[in-house]
């Protein structure tokens, strides 16, 4: 084990545990429950007692991971850096207990995706060659990843809005909104019913060109039922774009 990725373990474990090591799943479990309910931060000192139980479960970091991603995209602005770093952290021990766990590459894509729009995409390079590499890494091992196919269509838009002059010298030259704009239509063909899906591929189709097809798919977001609190926020999201209707 490499020198950073134990000081990831001791960060993540700092915590008083006193239960014995038979109630690993019961606490996954428990800390599942409380995701579904929405109870990010709860559900996370769930995760980290099961992995203070036993520091090679990787089941249990990918899903720190998650809620660290989730819980940092319903916070203001000025907190959500040192979250998605965090979650950044608990999926890079994830990937180093357990390469071939699909959740890891995908949860860690997802919160060096934010990581690079926070410091600038062409001024954290590496951030974004690597974030295409875990959403590809992601896709191969579960092509049916709907979220994973989601990263690589927003990786597309993202990218692509530099000349291509200036990303073919860095790397990025494969970037191209109209290759993204499939990806997008996959993630939803795997979950049509997530508001998040319908949001960005409106937000794509918009800026490829395609304004009535966008509007509906915001149209669309605010017919799909908002179960939870990142619903709403896209729900609305979706409701200033179609304000904005030429």
């Amino acid at each position: 084990m490499n020198r950073f990725v134990f000081s990831l373990l001791v960060f993540f474990l700092l915590i008083p545990v006193s239960i014995s090591a038979g109630e690993i799943d019961s606490l996954i479990s428990s800390g599942d429950s409380l995701f579904e309910s929405y109870k990010y931060e709860e559900s996370i000192e769930l995760y980290k007692k099961a992995a203070a139980l036993d520091s090679s479960c990787a089941e249990a970091y990918w899903r720190i991971a998650r809620s660290l991603n989730v819980f940092a995209s319903l916070q203001p602005k000025e907190k959500q850096l040192e979250l998605y770093e965090k979650a950044s952290e608990a999926a890079i021990l994830t990937i180093a207990i357990d390469s071939l766990l699909t959740e890891g590459h995908f949860e860690y894509a997802r919160a060096i995706g934010k990581i690079a729009l926070f410091k600038g995409i062409f001024k954290s390079i590496g951030l974004a060659k690597r974030v295409k590499k875990e959403a590809d890494i992601s896709i191969k091992l579960n092509p049916e990843h709907d979220g994973a196919y989601h990263i690589l269509g927003r990786w597309h838009r993202e990218i692509a809005k530099k000349s291509k002059i200036i990303r073919v010298p860095l790397g990025l030259g494969e970037a191209d909104k109209e290759k993204g704009l499939p990806l997008l239509a996959k993630a939803i063909e795997l979950k049509p019913d997530l508001i998040h899906h319908r949001l960005e591929y409106g937000i794509s189709l918009l800026d490829s060109g395609y304004k009535d097809e966008g509007y509906e798919q915001f149209e669309i977001c605010l017919d799909l039922p908002a179960p939870g609190p990142q619903d709403i926020k896209y729900q609305k999201q979706a409701k200033e774009y179609l304000a904005k209707r030429e």
